[in-house]
């Protein structure tokens, strides 16, 4: 699976203009590169519905922009969530999203440049 749909992007684009691209782009960079930093302390405080929320969150702001495969992780992490499993379980999952939001983030930061 690609970490970006282009298609996505492009139908984004259509919709917004070519000139509203970058700005619309770094808005997410900036919301999505919070959240993402959020993630680890709240998996460690075993905070673990507040770590439902922002995965809901971060699956939204994802499927909005073609990041697929984060949205699947956060898909995947919310439901965790919401069924109760402990923090210590979610530990590879969240690790997978930090992992996959970086380099979403560092590939829509080219486009946005």
């Amino acid at each position: 699976m690609e970490l970006l749909n282009r298609g996505t992007l492009q139908q984004l684009e259509r919709d917004i203009g070519s000139d509203m691209l970058p700005v619309v782009i770094r808005v997410f960079l900036d919301e999505v590169g919070q959240q993402r930093n959020q993630l680890g302390p709240l998996l460690a405080a075993e905070e673990v519905v507040a770590l439902g929320r922002l995965a809901h969150s971060i699956k939204s702001s994802c499927g909005s922009y073609g990041a697929e495969l984060s949205q699947q992780q956060a898909a995947q992490i919310e439901l965790r969530c919401r069924n109760g499993e402990p923090a210590a379980a979610l530990k590879g999952d969240v690790t997978a999203l930090e992992h996959s939001l970086a380099e979403v983030l560092a590939q829509l930061s080219e486009m946005a440049a």
